[in-house]
């Protein structure tokens, strides 16, 4: 499955994966009755006894859904099957990239793609627009905040995940990142309380698992 939404720096990805991500988790032959769901169908759909029905409703919200329906995403986060947990999370993810304005949808795009060519200074200044056009976009501080983290620029990184966060408190994205800031700086200690956090919000970031021991085993070190 194509993580379109984790465009961190320890995982590169783009938001033109979202299309390809929903090709996998939606064959060709329910294709036609996904995309026609508007977001009551989609939610109506979740609720269903029929695990093919709930996979399709839930990744309809990618596109039709609303920051109004990230609760119900997230709880779904917790979902007994597997296939379930990671349409969710691959919603989520479309819900926040969407600034639902065209001027800084196409904007952001432009700044994604130009993560992808490594041209990083031009993809900070894109990013920059898109945070000054809409400050209130959290996905726009948290993926110049990526780029700051490939620009080696840790401290401003923080501070862009930090402001992600304040906008979108739901934001285990940006609380990853704000752990590997405070871990590149030498806190483990508070690196290991974002990491958590990013945890219970989202317990499928096998990744932050990994990152959650390093720095415990960090700061035990320093403890000794």
């Amino acid at each position: 499955m194509i993580n379109f939404g984790r465009l961190r720096p320890w995982c590169i990805g783009s938001l033109a994966g979202l299309g390809l991500a929903l090709v996998t988790l939606f064959p060709a032959h329910d294709a036609r009755a996904w995309g026609l769901m508007n977001r009551t169908e989609a939610l109506t759909q979740t609720d269903s006894p029929h695990l093919e029905k709930r996979r399709q409703g839930y990744g309809r919200l990618a596109d039709v859904g609303t920051m109004d329906d990230i609760p119900l995403l997230l709880a779904a986060l917790r979902d007994e099957e597997a296939i379930i947990r990671g349409v969710a999370e691959q919603s989520i993810w479309g819900i926040w990239m969407r600034a639902n304005d065209t001027s800084v949808d196409h904007s952001f795009q432009v700044g994604l793609s130009l993560v992808e060519q490594k041209e990083y200074l031009q993809a900070r200044a894109k990013l920059t627009e898109v945070v000054e056009q809409r400050p209130d976009f959290a996905e726009g501080w948290h993926r110049r905040g990526e780029v700051f983290v490939l620009l080696d620029d840790w401290d401003s990184a923080f501070r862009d995940f930090q402001q992600a966060l304040s906008l979108n408190p739901n934001h285990f994205g940006a609380l990853e990142g704000m752990g590997h800031c405070r871990l590149n700086r030498g806190d483990p200690k508070a690196a290991a309380d974002y990491f958590r956090r990013a945890i219970e919000l989202n317990p499928n970031l096998w990744d932050v698992y990994e990152a959650l021991e390093r720095a415990q085993a960090r700061l035990e070190q320093n403890q000794t």
